[in-house]
C-alpha cells in the first residue's frame, strides 16, 4: 500500500523533481519518455511509444494521404507548451523543421490539445500510449501516420549510477519491454 500511496504522489511531481529525487536517493528507478537531461543517471531503453497524427473527422476529406507537411496548411498544428516534454518529443520525433506550420498557440494539457483538434482548429501528434488509454474516446477524430519514418519517443528506466540495484532495474527493464 505504501508503494502505491507514493507513486501517487510522485505522478504529481515535474520530471525534473523526479530525477532530482533519484539523484538524491529518495527515488530507486523511474520509467520517463526520453529523450531527456538525465545527468549523469543511467538508462536503459524499455520501449518505443509511436507518436500518431490526430485530425478531426470533418478535415479529414480535406487531407491527401500520406499526409506531407508541405502540404498542410500553415499554423495547422497544436501542440502543448514549449515546456512541456511531450512538445520535445513531438518536435524532435516528428522532425518539424517548418515551424510557419505550427500555430503559435498553445495547449496546457493533452485533453486540450485534443478538444482543439476535435473542433476543427487544425492537427497534432499524440503518443500511442494516450490513445491506448482513452484519450481520443468519444472524439470525432480520426487517427493517421504521420508523415515520414515512424516518429516516436523512447521509454526508458532511469537510475542513480551508484545505486547496487543495477541488475535488479536491468531485470525489471526486461519485464517492462515485455509489456509494452
Amino acid at each position: 500500500m505504501r508503494a502505491i500511496l507514493s507513486l501517487t504522489f510522485y505522478l504529481e511531481k515535474t520530471r525534473q523533481q523526479l530525477t532530482c529525487g533519484a539523484a538524491h536517493g529518495e527515488l530507486d528507478v523511474l520509467i520517463l519518455a526520453l529523450p531527456m537531461d538525465i545527468g549523469t543517471m543511467e538508462s536503459c531503453i524499455v520501449g518505443h511509444d509511436p507518436f500518431k497524427m490526430v485530425i478531426s473527422r470533418n478535415q479529414a476529406d480535406n487531407i491527401r494521404v500520406p499526409i506531407k507537411y508541405d502540404d498542410l496548411p500553415d499554423e495547422s498544428v497544436f501542440l502543448l507548451e514549449n515546456e512541456h516534454c511531450l512538445t520535445e518529443h513531438a518536435v524532435s520525433a516528428c522532425k518539424l523543421t517548418e515551424k510557419e506550420k505550427i500555430n503559435p498557440f498553445s495547449a496546457t494539457s493533452l485533453h486540450t490539445l485534443v478538444q482543439m483538434v476535435a473542433n476543427g482548429l487544425g492537427t497534432t501528434f499524440i503518443p500511442q500510449m494516450a490513445i491506448e488509454h482513452g484519450l481520443l474516446e468519444n472524439q470525432n477524430l480520426i487517427v493517421i501516420e504521420p508523415p515520414g519514418q515512424q516518429a516516436h519517443r523512447d521509454i526508458g528506466l532511469v537510475w542513480r549510477p551508484s545505486s547496487s540495484r543495477r541488475d535488479s532495474f536491468l531485470q525489471l527493464a526486461d519485464v517492462v519491454s515485455e509489456l509494452l
